[in-house]
């Protein structure tokens, strides 16, 4: 009898002691799912339209810290199980490699941007060191309570050099580039394009406010310069306010709707990218220009009058001006052939807002755009520390 109540009390000492360590490792298996998640959105929840403005205040920037940390905060004390939220504080939230940087982008520009963290990180118990849980049948096994050790990190990367798509994730990119002259001729730095000259000088005009709350856009200025495009029908982007139609795929556009619609709503695939040999886009590139029919900008116009608000990636460019043939001017003689748009390069890439649109007397398009940040995880990012940052374009990825 004797033997067998101490075979009895291994063999529960070694069934608590096996519980304990399957449902700790449980445990912060839960710790450290719902802390990468955290750190995601307090990634996303730092990341704002705010940032593009020239003009920021110091307290803008504490403010956009405060709101990620409360975002970290908010998704665990929702998500976690009660004890675990109660060992998370405030103080258990950095934000690594804070500092203020300069982006010198193709225009030559040189601006502040907003400090923007390198690392979001969210360790369990740091502040106080208690990260301690309770175990279960501490009086058989002598342990009354364990530490997590759980920590997780997102880090923000804002020096895209392309863009990948792969399975359904697509490029949220507008097909139409717009022409801004590059550094590369001395004598146009600056004064080259209409982005450069009054959207990153902060020159523009400021008529509309996008809300991110309704989500929806209202008049009224806030800070943050917008320009007018123009599309036309069968135009390449002849002027400096001119949108240059963009040919992302090899691949004719099959039913009635337009191919340009298709990806403003859907996004540019990788089948469209390898359809002309791509596996990403890249930047600097080389891609060739498209025309646009009257039935197109038709349906391109109904589609972007229901969509104000909507984000875009928007390619920056240098046009390439070839001889137009007979066929694609007849009216040209020998002599003085026209010169018409063959292919674009790319040059870098910014993220605007569409505020508003409308169709002109004439049939064209006016599309209102406001820069905007724009986070997505088709982005490529350089790993150089001399890598020129982007002031639009993020990316927030967990970090190990």
């Amino acid at each position: 009898m004797l033997w067998s109540v101490w075979v009895l009390l291994a063999m529960l000492l070694i069934v608590a002691g096996v519980f304990n360590v399957i449902w700790l490792s449980c445990v912060r298996t839960e710790a450290r799912r719902h802390a990468e998640s955290a750190v995601i959105a307090g990634g996303h929840a730092y990341l704002s339209d705010d940032m593009l403005r020239t003009q920021q205040q110091p307290f803008e920037n504490d403010g956009r810290a405060v709101r990620s940390r409360n975002a970290v905060m908010d998704y665990l004390r929702q998500a976690s199980d009660p004890s675990l939220a109660a060992i998370i504080s405030d103080g258990d939230i950095d934000l690594l490699n804070s500092h203020m940087e300069t982006q010198s982008g193709d225009t030559g520009l040189t601006q502040p941007v907003a400090t923007v963290p390198n690392e979001i990180r969210v360790t369990y118990g740091k502040s106080h060191g208690n990260d301690q849980v309770r175990m279960f049948f501490s009086g058989l096994t002598n342990a009354g309570n364990a530490r997590i050790g759980v920590s997780a990190a997102a880090s923000i990367e804002h020096a895209p050099v392309g863009f990948l798509p792969g399975g359904r994730l697509t490029i949220p990119l507008l097909p139409f580039g717009i022409v801004d002259q590059g550094s590369s001729d001395p004598a146009m730095v600056n004064a080259g394009g209409i982005w450069s000259q009054k959207i990153e000088t902060g020159e523009g005009f400021d008529n509309f406010t996008w809300n991110p709350e309704s989500h929806t856009v209202v008049q009224g200025p806030d800070g943050l310069p917008e320009i007018t495009m123009t599309l036309s029908s069968n135009s390449a982007g002849g002027s400096a306010d001119s949108f240059v139609p963009l040919k992302f795929s090899a691949v004719a556009p099959t039913g009635s709707s337009s191919q340009a619609v298709n990806w403003m709503q859907n996004g540019v695939s990788s089948t469209d990218l390898q359809s002309l040999g791509l596996n990403q886009l890249s930047f600097p590139s080389t891609i060739s220009a498209a025309t646009l029919s009257q039935l197109e900008c038709a349906d391109i116009a109904v589609w972007l009058q229901s969509h104000a608000g909507q984000s875009f990636i928007v390619c920056l460019c240098n046009p390439t001006f070839g001889q137009a043939t007979d066929q694609t001017s007849s009216t040209a003689s020998a002599t003085t052939a026209e010169s018409v748009l063959s292919t674009i390069q790319l040059d870098r890439a910014v993220a605007a807002r569409i505020m508003a649109s409308g169709v002109s007397l004439n049939g064209d398009i006016r599309v209102v755009l406001q820069p905007c940040v724009l986070i997505t995880s088709t982005a490529v990012m350089s790993s150089s520390p001399q890598a020129t940052l982007n002031r639009y374009v993020y990316s927030v990825r967990l970090s190990h």
